[in-house]
């Protein structure tokens, strides 16, 4: 204790020696005065200190918060606004193709005007054009006598090609493996696959990229194509992606004849492949490790697959490539399936031992029009019917429930065996197959709940059923390995 004391008073002297003589204290002692200083410092001034840097810290941290959340506004707002043009841009495509069917004055032009153009004088055509049509009233007998001059040909479309896309798609960078110099090479289509579907405009994934429906979108780092130059292009996949004037004529023919073959399929051919367009922007929702595909489905009349998702339907073109996410509001999606003509997509799921559900989506925008069932699991399989607006659900409960999509309502409630795991409605729609674990398949009747038929012949569960579009045969596949 002695010794502490006489080091106490020894650094007291020399302090006050230092200070007689106007010199600063040796860093030493001026740690130790600092040091005895804060000592008698009491809790209540630390924790004051403490606290200020605190609410200095919750501020920075609210102020990151703001700064996040403006740029996620931000971010939605900018994607809207996408949305909002890319739905613009369908819509003027809507109205010039409803302005070509009833022969709209301007409709013609953009098809018409480029390819006769070489065929005649720049000054003699346009003075004899205009003039009959208002002094006689004949507008729709033009067009008629030269039908060879409505055809849009490769010729007329190569130099849209040459000016916008052949930068980055010809034989020396083929850019994607396509490559846009030549009829045959566009044809053959890139590193993904096909890029043009002839008469199919909307399941051509060269059209949606140029477009803007698809991403990415073309031309990369561009201006968007205009309206008239993308009219021409999709008159030129219409019209059945022809080299020359023959080609396309033989092209319309041949699908006049196959209207002709088959009437009650006059709306199905000319109406386009019901393929999404202007989808919310949702993020894809990945797994923190692979998990397997718990069910995969192709859309009957389009390039478009659906796969269950994390609370979302996920969908992909015919080459794997993403379209968009479809959210949907079930703990766990199971299982999809679409109706045979291709406009509706429903989603079965729910919480396992708790409850089940179907979503039915509009395959085209998106939209989620209904949300029918109430089981006490997962639903196992499930059907949608468009034309009857029809939702199936089956599962353990060894039921095969049938809902209608506008309310809801339960339509019948059919009882198996065992566990329902196939679904399917005829194309009609007044029959329902349901498969089921014991190996045994039942037609129901949709309007009556009745039994229709009931068939057999595998030795084990039947996982999956499917209808013949001609609506008299039925598929199926189990676990004994045959179909």
């Amino acid at each position: 204790m002695p010794r502490r004391v006489h080091s106490l008073l020894s650094s007291a002297f020399l302090l006050g020696a230092l200070a007689a003589q106007d010199q600063p204290p040796a860093p030493a002692a001026r740690l130790d005065a600092l040091l005895t200083e804060l000592r008698q410092l009491d809790a209540k001034a630390w924790a004051e200190r403490l606290a200020a840097l605190e609410a200095r810290a919750k501020g920075h941290d609210q102020a990151a918060v703001e700064r996040r959340a403006q740029a996620d506004k931000l971010a939605k707002e900018a994607s809207e606004e996408e949305r909002k043009a890319t739905a613009v841009r369908a819509e003027m495509e809507r109205l010039r193709a409803l302005q070509k069917l009833i022969g709209g004055g301007a409709a013609p032009a953009p098809v018409a005007a480029p390819v006769a153009a070489p065929a005649s004088a720049p000054t003699a055509a346009p003075p004899k054009t205009p003039e009959p049509k208002p002094a006689a009233m004949p507008p729709k007998a033009e067009p008629e006598k030269a039908p060879a001059s409505a055809f849009v040909t490769w010729a007329d479309v190569q130099p849209i090609f040459e000016a916008h896309c052949t930068s980055c798609h010809e034989p020396d960078s083929k850019k994607g493996g396509l490559d846009l110099s030549s009829f045959a090479s566009a044809l053959q289509g890139g590193g993904s696959g096909k890029s043009i579907v002839p008469g199919e405009p909307d399941q051509s994934r060269l059209f949606r990229l140029i477009a803007q429906q698809e991403r990415p979108f073309m031309p990369r780092n561009a201006d968007p194509l205009s309206a008239e130059l993308l009219a021409k292009v999709r008159a030129w996949l219409e019209q059945g992606a022809a080299e020359d004037q023959a080609a396309a004529r033989a092209f319309a023919q041949a699908r006049a004849a196959a209207v002709k073959a088959a009437p009650g399929e006059t709306s199905k051919v000319g109406a386009p492949a019901p393929l999404p367009v202007d989808l919310p922007v949702v993020a894809m929702r990945a797994p923190a490790r692979p998990v397997p595909v718990a069910a995969l489905q192709r859309s009957p009349r389009a390039g478009l697959l659906a796969i269950p998702g994390l609370q979302q339907v996920l969908l992909f073109d015919a080459e794997l490539a993403p379209l968009g996410v479809l959210p949907c509001a079930l703990a766990k999606v199971a299982t999809v399936a679409f109706s045979a003509d291709g406009t509706l997509l429903a989603a079965a799921g729910g919480s396992a031992g708790r409850s089940g559900q179907a979503i039915v989506f509009d395959a085209r925008t998106g939209a989620a029009l209904a949300t029918v069932g109430a089981e006490r699991d997962v639903p196992l399989a499930v059907a949608v019917h468009a034309e009857g607006k029809l939702v199936a659900l089956g599962g353990s409960s060894k039921r095969a429930r049938v809902h209608a999509i506008a309310d809801g309502k339960l339509r019948f409630d059919a009882k198996h065996d065992d566990f329902v795991l196939g679904l399917a409605f005829s194309p009609d729609g007044k029959l329902l197959a349901a498969s089921d674990r014991s190996g045994k398949i039942v037609l129901w009747e949709t309007a009556t709940g009745r039994v229709g038929l009931e068939l057999s012949g595998h030795k084990g569960a039947v996982h999956a059923v499917v209808f013949h579009a001609d609506g008299k045969s039925v598929a199926s596949t189990g676990a004994d390995g045959t179909l």
